[in-house]
């Protein structure tokens, strides 16, 4: 249950900032109602159990290859700056539709599952915390084990996800001025992570 604890917290930390798929929940909230950006959630959380899992069987690969982990950030870099640059420029205070289009379950679990295998920084954040533990004496070898550290993950993930959902409902009864606010505040967050990774390149 530890490793369940560890995937749990871990989960959350890295979800709670704004990034690709919490954004898609919170603009699918708005646009399509809370349910939907639910079912969006579970679709991510589900593909984020595979990609921890993943990350935990070939972590020990993936730290001897630090190659493949710059190359996930390079691949990142204008990902971030150019939502940086959309969200500080172009974005709109989101408006809720008067009625709500009805929407495919099935679908919006898929369109979650396919942003989250999209979402490039996910390996090799899990392949480095799945290394710390290890280092740190927390991991214990054995497919139970990786299989409590990767629900733990998909549920600290949905967790995240679904108070987008909620805050993005709640946003929608606020001004437009706050709505601009916020996109301001998330587009220096992305401009921060894009120089980031740049600063740790060089």
């Amino acid at each position: 249950m530890l490793l369940f604890a560890a995937g749990l917290a871990l989960s959350l930390s890295g979800s709670l900032p704004p990034g690709l798929i919490s954004l898609s929940v919170a603009q699918t909230s708005i646009l399509r109602g809370f349910w939907p950006a639910i079912l969006l959630a579970m679709g991510a959380a589900f593909a984020e159990f595979f990609q921890a899992w993943g990350a935990v069987v070939f972590a020990d690969w993936f730290l001897a290859h630090p190659v493949a982990a710059t190359a996930f950030q390079v691949v990142a870099i204008p990902v971030f700056l150019g939502l940086a640059l959309y969200l500080w420029f172009f974005a709109k205070a989101p408006r809720a539709p008067e009625v709500l289009l009805p929407v495919s379950m099935f679908r919006q679990f898929g369109r979650g599952v396919v942003i989250s295998v999209f979402n490039l920084l996910a390996i090799p954040y899990w392949v480095a915390y799945a290394g710390w533990l290890r280092v740190n004496g927390w991991w214990q070898e054995g497919l139970l084990y990786t299989l409590f550290f990767a629900a733990g993950v998909t549920i600290g993930t949905f967790i995240a996800l679904a108070l987008y959902a909620w805050l993005a409902q709640e946003m929608t009864r606020r001004s437009d001025l706050v709505a601009k606010v916020v996109n301001r505040f998330v587009s220096l967050i992305f401009l921060g992570l894009g120089l980031k990774l740049i600063w740790d390149l060089l």
